[in-house]
């Protein structure tokens, strides 16, 4: 990769917005500080997320299924507590934003504005009735379901696997989406099954995201959208997420990559997550793709297990990384506008219009 490139996207990412709109923080907090850890964020994101010159991330609110159903309210009340005492001490830097107000007084006092967004309904069992607490408490997105059915939808399988999953939104997920939207939360519909896909686009009234996605047709996962899929995002108003995830991206095509300094694999695995990048702009437009990248590696090392073992299937090893993805979709010819949409104007763009 030639310097002139670095240089382009590391001046991008400081004159221009950047946002990450799916990252499982409050999880990983809530963990290490179950542990005994404090100043999780400081200590280890922080540094990242400034040298990335991060301006917006959305963590999501994610509870395992180890946890379902009987822990699932109190693990997400706790993620959404763990995560506000953790940032605490560094509110200067960074901070929870719940209303439009919030988000520009963030992004006007160079702080980093976190989102919050439950990533499936689960901790709300079957009572639609907590949905109004979680709004109270700054939650401003959410999915029905993660890869899992639950009593408002049934989730695709999970990243790795390959198997279509039948059955759509439920009469309660039903009521759930109209309920969202009547109290001001974005939908999400990363994880959601094809058929219930379908379902969100006959119910839904208002734009919606699919927050950390790629394309079927550059790798051929469950979690993956369709191009009439990408299409009907677009056309809603919505925003595809790109997801580094090496099982959502694929083996990588055509061999090595020639990434310079990055090692052979890391460049052909960039590579491929550019191909997807390149793609879904070329389904959605310009205007609705960015970045949602779904980096796991943090919450699998800070998650019990019952054999010592984590997932290393993040593509980028932190988000002081970025401007590394962003130079080489320079350097493979995107244009400098369609750049600056796709590392966080049009998810902050979407995120201004969504929020009150």
């Amino acid at each position: 990769m030639e310097e002139v490139f670095l240089e382009w996207a590391k001046w991008l990412h400081r004159e221009c917005p950047v946002v990450d709109a799916h990252f499982d923080l409050a999880a990983e907090v809530y963990e290490r500080r179950l542990a005994g850890e404090r100043d999780v964020v400081e200590r280890r994101y922080l540094s990242h997320f400034q040298e990335a010159s991060l301006n917006v991330l959305v963590s999501s609110v994610y509870v395992s299924g180890r946890d379902l159903p009987e822990l699932g309210l109190r693990k997400a009340l706790g993620q959404i507590t763990a995560l506000k005492e953790d940032l605490g001490p560094v509110k200067d830097q960074i901070c929870v934003a719940c209303s439009r107000e919030e988000l520009e007084q963030a992004l006007g006092e160079k702080r980093i504005a976190v989102l919050l967004s439950l990533e499936g309904l689960d901790p709300l069992g079957n009572d639609l009735t907590l949905l109004r607490t979680f709004y109270d408490l700054g939650v401003r997105g959410a999915s029905l379901t993660w890869s899992r059915r639950n009593a408002f939808a049934t989730g695709c399988c999970k990243a790795g696997e390959h198997r279509e999953i039948p059955g759509g939104l439920t009469d309660l997920g039903k009521e759930a989406l109209a309920r969202m939207e009547e109290l001001g939360m974005y939908l999400d519909v990363s994880h959601l099954n094809n058929e219930g896909f379908g379902d969100m686009c006959a119910c839904a009234g208002k734009p919606f995201t699919a927050s950390h996605s790629n394309a079927w047709s550059v790798y051929p996962s469950y979690r993956n959208l369709r191009d009439d899929q990408i299409e009907a995002v677009a056309e809603r108003g919505g925003i595809i997420g790109l997801n580094a995830c090496a099982l959502l991206a694929g083996p990588p095509a055509g061999g090595r990559g020639k990434g310079g300094a990055l090692p052979d694999q890391k460049a052909a695995a960039m590579e491929q997550l550019c191909r997807h990048a390149e793609y879904l702009v070329s389904k959605a437009g310009v205007d609705h793709v960015g970045f949602g990248f779904d980096l796991c590696r943090g919450l699998s090392e800070a998650t019990p297990r019952i054999r010592f073992e984590t997932e290393d299937d993040d593509i980028l090893a932190h988000h002081g990384e970025m401007h590394l993805l962003t130079a080489m979709l320079l350097e493979r010819g995107m244009k400098e506008e369609t750049v600056t949409g796709l590392i966080g104007g049009n998810f902050l763009r979407f995120f201004r219009q969504q929020l009150s």
